[in-house]
């Protein structure tokens, strides 16, 4: 029987270098418990940090050095085009791979120094030390640092994913003019290209589109996806998706309103070979088609799960809507299912803080407010937050821009989520109509609601405790406060999660904010058949203990995040460059490359006799 190891005391506290290396390299992980693998992995991780630091020290100097006698030590001032070749044959590395670790590593060192540090420190790894070189790599070196500056403390406590989004919503805010012209750049060298696979399948894809529009094809394209799942269509879902895609360019569904496209995907799957394939259980968030009573969720919580209700009652407020009556109904016909998000101050114009489109990153501020203009049929919520961005109370307004109508408000499935400080609110009270531009009845009505708000005695989610599933307002305050699901680094957004009761309603878990969060179908899944736990022993703070007894704590991000300060700029912006189109005519979608030349046919050996000749039998 093999003897357990104990782990030295403090482990976790031991800086990377010698020391660690030491302790590390006389630890058996084949005799650790769960608990202490754990620690072990973790300090490994910090220990492979620094090493990688060092050696990106060593490649630096290695593609300095030059020619010339060695006493002197001789470098050169910047690295030339061969400076990776002798990293390259050293170590037996191609010349690409050499290239390119050789170049962040000098980018560290000589442009972002601080995330070199933290690598040696080993408070973060080299993926994300490479994010912060590769989506800096536009900035210029002050604005570089000073973004460094506000996040290397909270790079190690987020995912790759959460940092890329947490890099650029500060590069927007570093400067917001910056931000809208490489959009606008990018806009200009959008295509749509096709290429064909070795296997006789081709592909079909858009480069550089705007990111709303894509978002709502994407949405919609989903919608009618599971509504086909739900009508009993057994392909996978790829297949479904792929399916309307192609459909909605090659001019299957013209002029057929949604209804109809799926009647006509159903007698696509009748006749299709795979259609009777095996049914695709889907793995992702839950549905939010269901009614105010369900809880759609895995079994383990009562019933069959937390999954939150999709409506807002009264209200209408609720989760991506199923097939609407026409292509275009309910508003912009590429609106559907956008959530965007943004600063009340930032669509009066008092500032150029980045928006967001919920699930797929933020937005520069003059795109937010175009497309809060054209959402004006969406459902329109509002989150005041405290001065930490923390939410206070959050609810529907039912006002518009002048001019404009809410009739309709929800029928597009599109969110326009206004979140603004109480102090800010506030000081907008009383303020001229002719300094609000076109929103004076929105700051009416927000301003109208806080004193509501403030001024309701008790509970405000009281009569929902007892409820099997939380009421539509409650529901919408848990998924504003929460804005991801609440596993560690899991970025589902909270809008398509299951509304979990932390402790199960069949335990006595109550329907109060206090006992809610929301939680993706698979890590609802880990709580419920994985056999990890869940408490939350502060309004919104949630402690996960896994199978091997270790604890995680989550704590949703802020409603408004804390952004850097506009920075002043080096120099003036190049103008957009649109690619000539000279040659239109000639163009076409096919891109197909250059076919590689035929192989040269090998040498045939030389016979010792003409083949013809036939041998003396003697």
């Amino acid at each position: 029987m093999t003897t357990r190891q104990a782990i030295p005391e403090g482990l976790a506290e031991i800086p990377p270098g010698p020391q660690l290396s030491a302790v590390l390299a006389g630890i058996d992980p084949s005799r650790l418990s769960g608990y202490d693998c754990v620690l072990v992995m973790q300090a490994r991780c910090r220990q492979v940090s620094h090493e990688r630091a060092h050696l990106m020290t060593a490649m630096v100097e290695v593609g300095l050095c030059d020619m010339g006698p060695d006493d002197e030590l001789p470098r050169r001032a910047v690295p030339d085009e061969f400076a990776a070749d002798e990293i390259r044959a050293a170590l037996v590395w191609t010349r690409r791979a050499a290239e390119t670790q050789f170049g962040l590593a000098y980018d560290l060192i000589t442009r972002l120094p601080a995330v070199h540090a933290a690598l040696d420190a080993g408070l973060l790894d080299e993926p994300r030390a490479r994010i912060f070189s590769d989506w800096t790599a536009e900035l210029s070196r002050d604005h570089a640092r000073a973004l460094c500056d506000a996040l290397l403390s909270r790079a190690g406590e987020v995912t790759t994913g959460e940092l890329v989004d947490l890099i650029k919503k500060h590069a927007i805010a570093l400067d917001p003019e910056w931000a809208r012209h490489r959009y606008e750049q990018a806009l200009a060298d959008r295509k749509v290209v096709g290429r064909r696979n070795p296997d006789g399948t081709a592909n079909l894809s858009g480069y550089n589109l705007p990111v709303d529009r894509v978002a709502a094809a994407s949405a919609r394209i989903d919608t009618l996806a599971k509504a086909a799942k739900h009508a009993g269509d057994a392909r996978p879902i790829d297949h479904i998706r792929a399916e309307l895609y192609l459909g909605m360019t090659d001019g299957t569904y013209t002029g057929l309103d949604d209804p109809t496209i799926l009647a006509v995907l159903r007698a696509t799957a009748a006749t299709e070979p795979t259609g009777g394939g095996p049914v695709d259980n889907g793995d992702g968030p839950a549905d939010d088609s269901g009614d105010d009573s369900g809880d759609g969720g895995p079994p383990g919580d009562g019933g069959g799960g937390d999954g939150g209700p999709p409506g807002d009652g009264g209200g209408g407020d609720g989760g991506p809507p199923g097939p609407v009556s026409g292509p275009t109904a309910g508003g912009s016909p590429h609106s559907t299912g956008l959530e965007l998000r943004l600063r009340l101050s930032t669509l009066l114009g008092r500032d150029d803080y980045p928006g967001e489109l919920a699930g797929w990153g933020p937005v520069h501020a003059d795109l937010a407010r175009d497309l809060a203009t054209t959402l004006t049929r969406a459902q329109w919520h509002y989150a005041i937050t405290d001065d930490q961005g923390r939410l206070l109370c959050c609810g529907i307004t039912r006002a518009r821009p002048a001019g404009t109508s809410h009739r309709g408000a929800g029928r597009c499935g599109g969110i326009v989520e206004l979140d603004v400080p109480a102090t800010t609110l506030a000081s907008l009270t009383g303020e001229d109509r002719d300094h609000l531009g076109p929103w004076p009845a929105i700051v009416a009505d927000l301003v109208r609601q806080s004193g509501d708000h403030d001024t309701r005695p008790g509970d405000r989610f009281a009569g929902d405790a007892d409820r099997r599933g939380p009421g539509a307002a409650l529901h919408r305050h848990v998924k504003i406060r929460d804005r991801f699901c609440t596993f560690r680094g899991c970025r589902a957004p909270a809008r398509g999660t299951d509304t979990d009761h932390t402790v199960d309603h069949h335990n006595g878990g109550a329907s109060t904010e206090h006992n809610l969060g929301g939680t993706c179908r698979h890590d609802h899944r880990v709580k419920h058949e994985g056999g990890w736990k869940l408490c939350q022993p502060q309004l919104g703070l949630f402690v996960w203990t896994s199978r091997l007894g270790l604890t995680y704590t989550v704590r949703p991000p802020p409603v408004i995040e804390p952004l850097t300060d506009p920075l002043p700029r080096d120099g003036p912006l190049y103008p957009i460059w649109v690619r000539p189109d000279d040659d239109w005519q000639d163009s076409t979608i096919l891109d197909d490359p250059e076919p590689e030349p035929e192989p040269e046919p090998e040498p045939q050996p030389v016979p010792a006799h003409d083949p013809d000749d036939v041998p003396p039998p003697f």
